[in-house]
């Protein structure tokens, strides 16, 4: 150590300040790669994942599409001659048959009368036999059913079997009645589970170069019903995240299987699609995390392998020229920090001393440029994304913002706030009559309008379509002679007639439903409710009018 110690001390402050430099530029450089190599890994993670999530929409929306597709075709039938006609049952197998012929995954349609005996059926089969007992009956003659896989009981040897599997249906029954709007009987139609089969498969054919990739569906419990044959019947709800009835939209995670193996997984729960309600179906599409993420790992391997030579040669480029810039950079250094600090202007010194300081200096001027114009674009894209683009007015996300701001600043300066809820009587009627464009010609004149109507300092925003919502701030002994005073003046200004192009005009009045901050509620959320509870009123009293919240007494 002692040794170590003497040998460095036999170098210069000059050398040991190159050295440094030297190693610094090397760690930046390599700093740099991995930063880049770990937010290009997590871009393409994000890209694999909703590709999964994607594929597992698809699947869930075909499968949905297609239950709606029959449904239809068993509503159709409904229109039938042959089903109030009791003594014609051989005209009505007919048609039934007619309609089987031309659907592969239908494979039993049956009519029964109002005691569940089975009057005609595709095939005859079953016919004279009472399903009085079965779901599809019970549930079918109230109203239309649809209900999920399940194996077959009265129909496994009765109908073909090719393949020797258990077969499996979905059932679709609706009550059938006569010109009295009396009970009838049951329609029931078997769909064959071989048709969620096909559309599986055909996940597959445009991905076949794409290994390892598999489709699987779950019932809402998560039950297995399509998948590898060593799955189908198991349970997954135990995955961590398994999407719940409430989730709307597809999502994807890293899920670790029963198995003990990642993958990537995507999920999409079914929400019907029309005539089909849905019966919460999970597709799920999934793939092994070290095939899924190889072309990651690739990609980290060659960007930190850039950034290892690129190191390298800036350590060895800093070597070389270090000494000659040692004042010069010094001298940028502390422009540097006094613009960090605020204590000099956005310009850095432009260095003389040599062409490549001149080059390093305005360089690193356009580069703060560059920043400075980043922060700019920034702000501009901050600004857009708080900003109603139709009328130039400050949206919701904007609103929530403030509203954050606003309460505790009313606090400090002991101020309450009226919170009013606006909804223009009669825009869809301008909609419907003069078209979108015209409407939106509107929605540019009202919002001129409210502008006019606000003092300095209040806020108004468009939560969207034709609502809108105004804060306003002021003292408490001044919240009523407010709040009617604005009302009054955004009644008049908005029943004025609007003029659109081609010398049209326009007509609309508002309602008005406004709350007190904190008089109606301590919480700015209560007191929104509140003020969309008092607007409801007014349009339920005959619009145009001003409803302010009363407390229940």
């Amino acid at each position: 150590m002692f040794f170590h110690a003497r040998l460095f001390s036999r170098f210069s402050l000059h050398s040991r300040f190159i050295a440094l430099i030297a190693a610094l530029v090397f760690a930046t450089t390599l700093l740099l790669g991995w930063v880049a190599s770990r937010e290009s890994a997590q871009q393409m993670e994000a890209t694999i994942g909703e590709a999964a999530s994607e594929a597992a929409y698809q699947m869930v929306d075909k499968l949905d599409r297609s239950m709606d597709a029959r449904i239809k075709e068993v509503k159709l039938l409904l229109g039938i001659q042959a089903f109030t006609n009791d003594s014609d049952t051989r005209l009505l197998r007919e048609q039934l048959e007619l309609l089987q012929s031309t659907h592969n995954v239908v494979s039993w349609i049956g009519f029964t009368d109002r005691q569940g005996t089975v009057q005609a059926a595709t095939g005859g089969i079953l016919e004279g036999v009472s399903i009085a007992q079965r779901p599809v009956f019970i549930e079918g003659r109230e109203s239309l059913w649809v209900g999920d896989v399940h194996e077959a009981v009265l129909l496994a040897q009765l109908l073909p079997n090719p393949s020797g599997e258990e077969l499996k249906f979905v059932d679709i029954a609706t009550p059938v009645f006569d010109r009295y709007e009396q009970l009838q009987g049951i329609l029931a139609v078997h769909l064959s589970w071989e048709w969620a089969e096909y559309i599986q498969q055909s996940m597959f054919s445009p991905t076949k170069q794409r290994q390892d990739t598999e489709m699987l569906l779950l019932a809402a419990d998560g039950t297995v019903l399509l998948g590898p044959e060593t799955l189908i019947g198991q349970s997954l709800a135990s995955l961590d995240h398994l999407p719940g009835p409430t989730t709307t939209s597809p999502q994807w995670a890293i899920e670790t299987w029963p198995s003990g193996e990642q993958y990537m997984t995507g999920y999409a729960r079914s929400n019907g699609f029309e005539d089909f309600p849905g019966l919460g179906w999970i597709a799920v599409s999934r793939k092994p995390v070290a095939s899924a993420f190889a072309a990651v790992e690739q990609l980290q391997a060659a960007i930190m392998g850039i950034g290892i030579l690129l190191a390298l040669l800036f350590a060895m480029i800093g070597w070389t020229i270090a000494s000659r810039m040692v004042a010069p950079l010094s001298r940028l250094a502390k422009a540097a920090d006094q613009m960090q600090h605020g204590e000099h202007n956005d310009v850095m010194p432009l260095e003389q001393g040599s062409p490549e300081l001149k080059r390093l200096s305005t360089s690193m001027r356009n580069m703060v440029s560059r920043l400075l114009d980043q922060r700019q674009t920034i702000n501009r894209l901050e600004d857009l994304a708080n900003t109603d683009p139709l009328t130039g007015l400050p949206n919701r996300a904007f609103l929530n913002q403030y509203l954050q701001l606003a309460i505790p600043e009313a606090e400090r300066n002991q101020q309450s706030m009226v919170v009013m809820y606006i909804d223009l009587d009669g825009f869809k009627q301008v909609n419907d009559e003069l078209g979108h464009h015209a409407g939106d010609l509107l929605l540019i004149e009202i919002t001129q309008r409210l502008k006019n109507a606000l003092r300095s300092g209040d806020v108004v925003a468009r939560l969207g379509g034709d609502e809108f919502i105004m804060v306003l701030k002021t003292k408490q002994e001044y919240l009523e002679m407010l709040t009617h005073e604005v009302s009054r003046r955004l009644l008049t200004a908005i029943a004025q007639p609007i003029l659109l192009p081609e010398n049209k005009r326009a007509h609309v009045g508002c309602s008005l439903g406004a709350a007190w901050w904190p008089h109606h509620g301590l919480h700015i959320e209560t007191v929104l409710q509140l003020a969309d509870s008092a607007l409801y009123a007014a349009k339920s009293k005959g619009k145009h009018q001003l409803v302010i919240h009363k407390p229940d007494r």
